[in-house]
């Protein structure tokens, strides 16, 4: 069974950056990735390719 996210509520409205907010960012685009791959968006080379960017991105190495 297939659930869908959605938002709820809104607390402590403010505007997201990537100073103060890189971690959430970077977990959102996680996500992002891993479900378009999912939906058959991206293929399995797609996928790895944006994983390997989105460390470089962090400054992680690959």
């Amino acid at each position: 069974m297939r659930t869908e996210a959605f938002l709820k509520s809104v607390e402590n409205e403010r505007k997201i950056t990537e100073e103060r907010d890189a971690e959430f960012l970077d977990l959102l685009l996680g996500a992002v990735l891993l479900a378009l791959q999912e939906g058959g968006m991206l293929n399995e080379t797609q996928y790895r390719y944006a994983e390997e960017k989105r460390k470089i991105r962090r400054g992680k190495t690959p």
